[in-house]
């Protein structure tokens, strides 16, 4: 069954907002912190899927789907929430690894967003997906700059959804491993301001020539190129910040690309990495 998705004015979000798809206008941060057992298996992931800006509904059930088989196969603690709340010292201090499941918009307090910087540069583990990249999160400063980077400035439209090569740019990381040198996935592809990342290492570019990058129904941004061949599409890329890890991939938007064998060896890789502590920090810079 194909969904249809209304278009909208692009530019305040990853995808184009509507009254039915988006929650901006919900109520303000959450200040009850959520009930989460004692029983819970350790290590544990919490996985936070809060929007306040598009809610893309399948990718984050995608995602949940993965994080309950990869916890389940590994011996490890789950909680899923979209409670903000769950962002204090205390109830941070039980997980080993944050997930920001397709989140969206200002979804956190202040002092919500200073704990989890607290945490992940205190040693925490971050993987985040799809739009937890887009462009609604510039009310966190440090988040849309030292985490995310590039300023997300669009995704192609008629057609939304398109088969792409995705090329990887860093097969000697602990990410890439298993990971072939190219492949064909379909997906709401993005787009950036730069490839520029700073610090960040970048493992998946897209070959803008296997897809039309360009927006033709709303929006002030319509040619989406970024030039440049894969390296100067990245799409993927890790982080260090502090004593924490973070990852980050623009693949997402469907529950499909959570089925995607090749992608869920690189999200297992992915999980590992940003848990591991060694004295070199392997895979925190650019190999030279």
């Amino acid at each position: 069954m194909k969904w249809f998705i209304a278009p909208l004015a692009l530019g305040l979000a990853a995808c184009a907002p509507s009254t039915a798809q988006t929650d901006q206008a919900a109520a303000p941060y959450d200040s009850t912190p959520p009930e989460i057992t004692e029983h819970m298996p350790q290590p544990a992931v919490l996985v936070f899927s809060k929007t306040r800006g598009w809610r893309h509904n399948e990718g984050i059930a995608g995602a949940d789907r993965f994080f309950a088989e990869f916890t389940s196969e590994n011996g490890m603690g789950l909680f899923t929430t979209a409670n903000g709340a769950v962002f204090n010292a205390d109830q941070l201090a039980r997980f080993d690894l944050v997930v920001f499941n397709n989140m969206t918009g200002d979804t956190l307090s202040p002092d919500q967003e200073q704990a989890f910087q607290q945490w992940l540069e205190d040693g925490g583990s971050l993987v985040a997906l799809h739009s937890a990249g887009d462009d609604s999160h510039e009310d966190w400063s440090w988040y849309d700059t030292n985490v995310i980077g590039p300023q997300f400035i669009g995704h192609p439209a008629d057609p939304q959804y398109q088969d792409a090569r995705v090329v990887n740019l860093a097969a000697e990381h602990p990410v890439m491993q298993g990971i072939p040198a190219d492949w064909t996935h379909n997906d709401e592809w993005y787009s950036f301001d730069s490839a520029e990342l700073g610090d960040a290492v970048p493992l998946l570019g897209l070959d803008e020539a296997s897809y039309s990058p360009e927006n033709l129904l709303y929006g002030p941004v319509q040619d989406l190129r970024m030039g440049g061949g894969p390296e100067g599409h990245p799409i993927a890329w890790t982080r260090c910040l502090g004593e924490g890890r973070a990852f980050y991939s623009a693949i997402g938007h469907n529950h499909t690309s959570y089925d995607d064998p090749i992608y869920r060896r690189m999200l297992s890789n992915a999980l590992a990495w940003v848990r591991a502590r060694d004295a070199t920090k392997r895979g925190c810079t650019r190999a030279k």
